[in-house]
């Protein structure tokens, strides 16, 4: 909020307990694309850290945070074998007695007490919404429940040398999880993300900033806005207010609290011919925002934006963005316990969103991103059934297939070794694999010091989210290469693990993986060690 001070949001503390999303995908056109094909949702929502881990939505017994009566967590009342799923995307990392414990980033749990039986070992991947387990019994010290039920914990690390302490998870919980959030996203779509923070850091990485940079922005529209595009100054977040109702307040309004409001409503409604509804909109909203750092539009803030360019580390992005764009009281004061907030917010959004400081980064479709899986999903149809033309593939591929591989002989868009290499050139995780014919990309993983490979898996089980499954055409046999992705929700309501092409037969779409003489390829720096099992 340039020039005010602004309430910190939700009694968050040190900025810990934000809406940590990480389905993460990545921009793959700026705004002018408003109009291409969406198969994602883009409403402006907020919404939540986590989706329910169960299909009870109701806890028996909440949060309770002092006392002898103290509860660290939240009770479902559920049958045993009921379904457990992971609340948000993490990695698996204690599977210990009743418990199993999910990380999403440094300083940031969720725990999960009392099964019937487990489906994930240490060291997984899971995305938010995949199942875990079956639900059990079990007693808790009073006033915990009793019996059939799950358990569930958010822990959170209050200072950098601290131990992980509960916190209250209620008001992070509320969107159905679903086996991939990002399942249904498309590269091509104007933002793409599953809630606002997401699409928000993902429109500045794709628009020439830095994650760091992305991060450091996003960090600081959640103290200011809970990045809630009609937000004004001192209302609780969720609150709208319009744009025409605050245009005359002294107060901020919009992402960044743009102060007064109507410093940025007037100019905006002009440009839209008084259209509130597209001004009230985060995509309008991160439009004017990125003119204004490039030194454009009715405000231009170029020193700003060439102060947080320079920048390298998400620390120093935070407080740049903070200091000299949302100039909030104090802030020419350094030590000011806001930038704190800011950059705890920021380092969160960097490793959820962004792999971690100088890791791949983004995540999602996006060319670049570090994220096989997310690239496959953005570039594949998540339904089965397509044709073999180029008009058949989803317009993701139409457009990335020619420009990261370039195959041109018959049936490219069909070829599943073209798929596979396209996803893995996009994605950033191997520019060098092989363009095209199984047998040649089998020679090629095999022979590179870039790949792990394994040829007595036949479970999925065994299976990691981004491994190449590939076979070569020897003795009249048909080869064949497919990515495993883990599970997905289609568009036609099914669950899918795997996504592919068929030459001569289906552009990329989705699938379920099968075992069939295949070898498994296993991209070294995406999860590389000894396959276990």
């Amino acid at each position: 909020m340039q020039g005010k001070s602004v309430t910190l949001l939700g009694g968050l503390g040190l900025g810990f307990l934000l809406p940590f999303i990480v389905v993460v995908v990545m921009l793959f056109a700026t705004m002018g694309s408003a109009g291409a094909e969406e198969a994602c949702d883009t409403s402006e929502t907020t919404g939540k850290a986590f989706g329910w881990p169960t299909d009870e939505h109701e806890p028996a017994l909440g949060y309770l945070p002092l006392g002898t009566a103290r509860h660290t967590g939240l009770d479902y009342r559920v049958s045993k074998g009921s379904t457990v799923r992971a609340a948000e995307e993490g990695e698996v990392v204690s599977t210990d007695g009743d418990w199993i414990k999910i990380r999403h980033g440094e300083g940031l749990e969720t725990w999960y007490q009392f099964f019937e039986s487990k489906s994930v070992r240490v060291g997984d991947k899971v995305g938010r919404g995949t199942e875990i387990g079956k639900s059990g019994s079990g007693t808790e010290d009073g006033p915990g429940l009793d019996g059939e039920h799950l358990h569930f914990e958010m822990r959170v690390r209050k200072d950098d040398d601290g131990d992980l302490e509960p916190e209250d998870p209620t008001d992070q919980i509320g969107e159905e999880a679903s086996e991939s959030a990002s399942a249904g996203c498309s590269c091509e779509g104007a933002l793409v993300g599953s809630n606002n923070q997401q699409k928000a850091f993902n429109y500045f990485a794709s628009n020439g900033y830095s994650k760091e940079q992305a991060a450091g922005i996003v960090g600081n529209m959640i103290h200011e806005s809970s990045v809630e595009p009609a937000r004004l100054q001192n209302t609780a977040p969720g609150t709208v207010t319009k744009a025409k109702a605050a245009i005359d307040s002294p107060l901020g309004w919009g992402i960044v609290q743009w102060t007064p409001a109507g410093k940025m409503i007037r100019p905006s409604l002009a440009a839209t011919n008084d259209d509130e509804k597209k001004v009230e909109s985060l995509e309008w909203q991160l439009e004017f925002l990125k003119k204004q750092l490039a030194g454009e539009g009715p405000l231009p803030e170029a020193d700003a934006g060439t102060k947080l360019r320079a920048t390298k580390t998400v620390e120093d992005a935070a407080v740049a963005f903070g200091r000299w764009f949302e100039r909030f009281a104090g802030s020419e004061d350094l030590s000011n316990p806001r930038y704190i907030q800011r950059k705890t917010a920021a380092r969160a959004l960097l490793e959820i969103f962004g792999g971690g400081e100088g890791g791949a980064g983004g995540g999602g479709c996006g060319a670049g991103n570090g994220d096989i899986v997310q690239t496959a999903l953005g570039l594949a149809w998540d339904t089965p059934g397509h044709g073999k033309n180029r008009s058949d593939a989803r317009p993701s591929y139409q457009e990335a297939m020619p420009k990261y591989n370039g195959a041109t002989d018959i049936d490219p868009y069909s070829d599943c070794g073209v798929f596979v290499a396209t996803v893995m050139v996009m994605s950033g995780v191997d520019k060098d694999y092989q363009r095209r014919s199984t047998g040649e990309q089998l020679k090629y993983v095999r022979a590179s010091s870039k790949y792990e490979t394994f040829d007595n898996i036949t479970d999925v089980d065994q299976l990691r989210p981004g491994d190449i499954l590939v076979k070569g055409s020897e003795g009249g046999e048909v080869g064949h290469t497919y990515l495993y992705t883990g599970n997905y929700k289609g568009g036609d309501g099914k669950t899918y693990n795997a996504a592919s092409a068929s030459l001569h037969g289906h552009v990329p779409e989705a699938t379920n993986v099968y075992f069939d003489g295949f070898t498994v390829a296993r991209i070294k720096q995406s999860g590389g060690g000894e396959q276990d099992g």
